[in-house]
């Protein structure tokens, strides 16, 4: 009795507490709250445990996660559970009912090597690598309410 007393005792003086574990090998797990740079996330089975985000982990990225119930890949690390990525269960793109694709940012920057090409129906914008820019269609309407300013060395019309 009283070598379990002294382990005990042990135990309480030590000033860190041992983390949570998962058990050994990846697990799907989703995020359920967030305080700070601490998580705390729900495996499979229910089991609630607090984690922290790995090093490549964007914190953004698991907030939208949190958001949305995205289930995340979590693992034991030397710091307790580790959130190490999302699992993706959908298509990266994904399109509405109707098909349609939207895209919203503060700034949307496409970078291409050789050429960029836009195409609805008959228009098409194609850009090539040595900077010529191209509007190919039927009509091409400007509506500004404000001044409309062409800057070149040159202006051709037909």
């Amino acid at each position: 009795m009283a070598k379990a007393k002294a382990a005990t005792a042990t135990k309480r003086i030590g000033s860190t507490r041992a983390p949570a574990r998962l058990g050994p090998g990846l697990h799907a797990v989703t995020i359920e709250m967030r305080a700070g740079a601490s998580f705390r996330v729900r495996t499979l089975k229910g089991t609630r445990v607090p984690a922290r985000l790995g090093d490549d982990m964007d914190p953004a990225f698991a907030e939208e996660c949190l958001r949305s119930g995205r289930p995340v890949i979590a693992a034991d690390s030397d710091a307790g559970p580790t959130i190490l990525g999302a699992l993706q269960t959908r298509q990266a793109v994904e399109r509405d009912e109707d098909g349609r694709v939207s895209v919203r940012a503060k700034e949307l920057r496409l970078v291409a090597e050789r050429g960029l090409l836009l195409e609805a129906g008959q228009f098409a914008l194609r850009v090539d690598k040595a900077g010529v820019a191209r509007f190919e269609g039927n009509r091409m309407i400007i509506d500004m309410t404000e001044l409309v300013r062409l800057l070149a060395a040159r202006v051709e019309l037909p």
